[in-house]
C-alpha cells in the first residue's frame, strides 16, 4: 500500500502553481540535474547505513532520476 499525506500534495501543487504563474520551470532536485520535474516521490528517503535513522522526505524529480531510483522505468499511472 502506498499513501501520501494531503499536506504534501497541497505543498507540491502550490509550488507548481506559483512557478507556472511566474513563468518558471521547476527542475529536478537530484544533483546535478536541470531537467524539468515529472514526478513527486512521497518518500525519497535514501537507505540509511549503520542503523542510522534517516529523515523521511518527499522529492520532486525528473523521469530519468526516478528510473534510477526505481531500477526500472516508472509505470503508467491512471487518474
Amino acid at each position: 500500500m502506498q499513501y501520501v499525506e494531503l499536506e504534501v500534495v497541497r505543498y507540491a501543487a502550490g509550488m507548481l502553481a506559483a512557478a507556472e504563474e511566474a513563468g518558471h520551470t521547476l527542475v529536478c532536485k537530484s544533483q546535478p540535474c536541470e531537467r524539468p520535474i515529472a514526478y513527486l516521490v512521497p518518500d525519497a528517503t535514501p537507505p540509511g547505513g549503520d542503523g542510522q535513522d534517516v529523515e523521511q522526505r518527499p522529492a520532486i524529480v525528473c523521469r530519468e532520476h526516478l528510473e534510477e531510483m526505481l531500477g526500472h522505468a516508472p509505470e503508467e499511472q491512471p487518474l
